[in-house]
């Protein structure tokens, strides 16, 4: 009887202290052996294939409505990148110009027309 409380004694805090190794793993120990070498000279801004730039115009949050919106075309857009696309490619619009022809207004950015 004594040999099988020891052995159940011994298991048991194997066990416990296997789950604290596991625990321990995934939580607040995060490590990672993946490194990744990158020159300095490396271009690391996102190519738009409209030639565009989604930074043209501030991010914003609306409640009940789409965040960006057109005027002319009574369109809304719930997607920066796809409004800038839209203003680029039917409006004829640069980045440069973009962000003097719209305006935020109640937390939704529009633009107003042409």
């Amino acid at each position: 009887m004594r040999i099988a409380l020891a052995m159940v004694l011994v298991l048991m805090t194997t066990a416990h202290a296997g789950a604290d190794d596991v625990q321990r793993r995934h939580h607040g120990d995060a490590r990672t052996d993946l490194f990744v070498e990158i020159p300095l000279d490396y271009d690391t801004r996102v190519v738009f294939p409209f030639g565009g730039s989604h930074h043209a115009v501030p991010g914003v949050a609306t409640i009940n409505k789409a965040p960006y919106f057109c005027r002319p075309h009574k369109l809304s857009f719930e997607d920066r990148v796809a409004f800038i696309e839209h203003l680029g490619v039917k409006h004829g619009l640069s980045d440069r110009e973009i962000p003097s022809q719209v305006l935020v207004e109640h937390n939704q950015v529009r633009y107003v027309g042409d």
